[in-house]
């Protein structure tokens, strides 16, 4: 049985197979977005149990897609990790006012990632995860 559904949205394409991969190899389901209208399409319509989305991307940013996700009834409870390279107090503060779980600054190693998804992730999954062992 997976461990939770993980959507990654990160424009670039090494980090996004990176923590996809090492995320798969710990037992999620992933799937992965490179720009924001991407996300939305992928997250909107899916039962994902944590969006882990990057603040730069390309078409719509990050705090954007953030906004709309809070905003919509099917995601608004969707726990979401902000994982950026953009630092400092500003983004930080932006990301949680829009409604971010988490920030997590890049570079991140995919096992801090992995931890900060288990800290996030809804009581029904850890559930069915330790029901499963």
């Amino acid at each position: 049985m997976s461990r939770g559904r993980v959507l990654i949205v990160d424009d670039f394409e090494d980090a996004r197979d990176l923590y996809a991969e090492f995320l798969r190899l710990q037992g999620y389901e992933v799937n992965g977005a490179a720009d924001g209208p991407a996300a939305l399409n992928l997250a909107l319509p899916a039962d994902y149990d944590v969006i882990v989305l990057d603040l730069a991307l390309p078409r719509m940013d990050g705090l954007e897609v953030l906004r709309q996700l809070r905003g919509n009834p099917g995601t608004k409870r969707t726990p979401i990790i902000i994982l950026s390279a953009s630092v400092g107090q500003e983004p930080r503060e932006d990301a949680i006012d829009a409604g971010a779980d988490l920030f997590l600054e890049k570079p991140c190693l995919p096992d801090e990632l992995e931890h900060a998804i288990q800290s996030v992730l809804p009581k029904k999954a850890k559930t069915a995860r330790s029901s499963s062992e």
